[in-house]
């Protein structure tokens, strides 16, 4: 009923001044002067700002608001020959100021009710213990509340040894939902992991209710075998962590958000859009580990792209080891026909940076082509494989041709190397497959 009864009478005393055009303009100067009132509130109430803010602060205010000086001259100009009314408007405008003061401090002491305020969120390596956030203490942080969580050690294993309590190199913070929620956000300095090494599969717990789930993906899979994980957080409950890649940089030390991409052979992995990250979210079981990795640009990436280079490495041999290789036909075992095709694949890779490793016939009969117009035959054509080993010593599948002409009289010329099929030709020919790859049979 107070503070309905205040707003009242403020609306009835802006009644009256706005009835007069004179009085008008004392609610302008009003209006102004508010913002200095309302500055010197939120400075009484957020008593850790720096030094330098206050300044650039103070400095503001002089130039869009009134001090009582500047006031009381500007009542001067308004009404020179009339002292009683500028006592009287600048009585008003010391109860204004008064008022708005109190309801700003009300305000203020209402939103960082419970709270501590705080100006920024430390870092939990950096800072001292006096500066680091006390567990279960709600903090106000521009007028947003969070809770700072308890670390939760599951006390997770597995033979990987990628289970275990990690700690954050920051602070993680969970927003609250909305702005007009009345539960404070979340933060966390660490995380549990639950991995299983059968599965690829594992959980980061921030709390026992609040975990992300992530895996290992197929192409990595070989190299967590290893020891070398890299892995995502998928999708799930928890902090806003959405299918970021984490890489393991040493046993027990994680980089979130390891956004890399392979440049080229000779470069290598470089980090994605050539950005030069200044600090990373380093996460690791013994926190002493986190400096040794975290603002060290230089460190990060080499391991980073080194581990990379090696899933990459891996991931490729696991992609030539599922190349199906075709079969032989029975084309493979006439000697006129093979002995036709090794000699004319030597001279053809005999004459390139290429190299003829191993080859075989795929067909099992000739394919003849006649003549559209007379159905005369003009040739037949057969196929083979053959793995061809390029300069920079990677190997490749590739299709040849071998055909024989047409003489006259139902019979054939002699049987020759006719190229290497680039045109019409379907997987594995034309991709990559180990330089030892041979057909089942």
């Amino acid at each position: 009923m107070k503070h309905n009864f205040i707003k009242i009478a403020s609306i009835i005393f802006f009644g009256v001044l706005t009835s007069h055009s004179v009085n008008a303009q004392f609610g302008k100067m009003l209006k102004k002067a508010k913002q200095s009132v309302v500055k010197k509130a939120e400075e009484k109430i957020t008593k850790k700002q720096s030094s330098t803010t206050s300044k650039v602060n103070q400095s503001t205010s002089k130039n869009t608001s009134y001090s009582d000086e500047e006031f009381k001259q500007e009542l001067a100009k308004k009404y020179p020959n009339d002292k009683e009314k500028q006592d009287y408007y600048f009585k008003k405008y010391k109860e204004y100021q008064q008022k708005q003061v109190a309801e700003k401090e009300a305000l203020l002491a209402k939103e960082n009710s419970k709270g501590k305020v705080v100006t920024e969120i430390p870092s939990p390596i950096e800072s001292n213990d006096a500066d680091k956030f006390t567990d279960n203490q709600v903090y106000v942080l521009n007028r947003t509340k969070f809770k700072k969580l308890p670390a939760y050690d599951g006390g997770f294993s597995d033979k990987m040894e990628l289970s275990g309590y990690y700690h954050l190199s920051q602070y993680f913070v969970r927003n609250p939902s909305s702005h007009f929620d009345s539960n404070p956000g979340d933060i966390y300095e660490g995380f549990s992991i639950e991995y299983d090494p059968t599965t690829y599969q594992l959980n980061a717990y921030f709390t026992p209710e609040q975990k992300r789930y992530g895996v290992v993906t197929e192409q990595y899979r070989k190299s967590a075998d290893k020891g070398n994980i890299q892995f995502q957080f998928g999708m799930g409950g928890g902090p806003e962590w959405t299918n970021a890649n984490v890489l393991l940089l040493e046993p027990g030390v994680l980089l979130i958000g390891a956004e890399v991409y392979h440049k080229n052979d000779n470069e290598g992995h470089k980090w994605m859009n050539n950005v030069q990250p200044q600090q990373f979210v380093i996460a690791a079981k013994n926190p002493e580990l986190i400096k040794k990795y975290y603002k060290n640009p230089e460190l990060t990436s080499k391991v980073t792209f080194a581990k990379f280079d090696e899933l990459r490495k891996d991931s490729n041999e696991e992609a030539l080891n599922k190349v199906a290789m075709p079969l032989k036909g029975s084309f493979d075992t006439n000697s006129n026909i093979k002995n036709a095709a090794v000699s004319g694949l030597n001279k053809y890779y005999g004459k390139t940076s290429m190299k003829n490793v191993y080859q075989y016939l795929t067909s099992d009969r000739w394919s003849t082509v006649k003549h559209k117009i007379t159905g005369v035959p003009l040739y037949q054509w057969a196929v083979g494989a053959v793995v061809q080993k390029n300069s920079d010593g990677q190997c490749m599948l590739q299709q040849f041709i071998v055909r024989r002409d047409y003489t006259g009289a139902g019979t054939y010329g002699n049987v020759f190397f006719n190229g290497i099929n680039r045109g019409s030709i379907r997987a594995p020919y034309g991709t990559y497959v180990k330089c030892d790859a041979r057909p089942k049979k």
